[in-house]
């Protein structure tokens, strides 16, 4: 069981740090977009939101595939596609319980959950900001933008 909640913890920590790296690239990617769209259409707004999102997908399927890898690695799983589809569903929390690892690996799972829970939550708040910034802002200027 300890073997078991150490590698759940370094996948949480790599999954945490790929997160991060996506919300730092997206940012200076798109913080000077951001910064001069109050003006614009709302189609290119709409454009720039869907960037974010689109990023943030691949990011969290990146972080699925990694557990997904580790489940098939530990030979918890019969194929990748198990792998991947048992990964995505425990990230997301949706939990069918169609499929099922052993009783040493199920408390990983349950990390993975947790996993998922915190870094959905982080893009839920980044895209807020970004949203803020894009459809409601009021100023010319968004000096937050303009740091980092």
């Amino acid at each position: 069981m300890l073997v078991q909640i150490f590698m759940a913890t370094v996948l949480l920590l790599a999954t945490i740090l790929i997160h991060g790296a996506a919300v730092m690239i997206l940012f200076r990617m798109g913080r000077n977009v951001i910064a001069h769209m109050h003006r614009s259409r709302a189609y290119a707004r709409l454009g720039i939101s869907c960037f974010f999102v689109v990023g943030f997908v691949l990011a969290h399927v990146i972080e699925i595939m990694l557990w997904a890898t580790a489940y098939r690695f530990a030979g918890e799983l019969q194929s990748f596609e198990e792998a991947t589809y048992f990964s995505a569903i425990t990230y997301a929390t949706i939990g069918y319980g169609d499929i099922t690892l052993s009783r040493e690996w199920r408390l990983a799972s349950a990390i993975e959950g947790v996993n998922g829970i915190l870094l959905f939550g982080w893009t839920t708040a980044f895209l807020f900001k970004v949203s803020e910034l894009l459809w409601f802002s009021k100023s010319a200027q968004h000096p937050d933008l303009h740091q980092g």
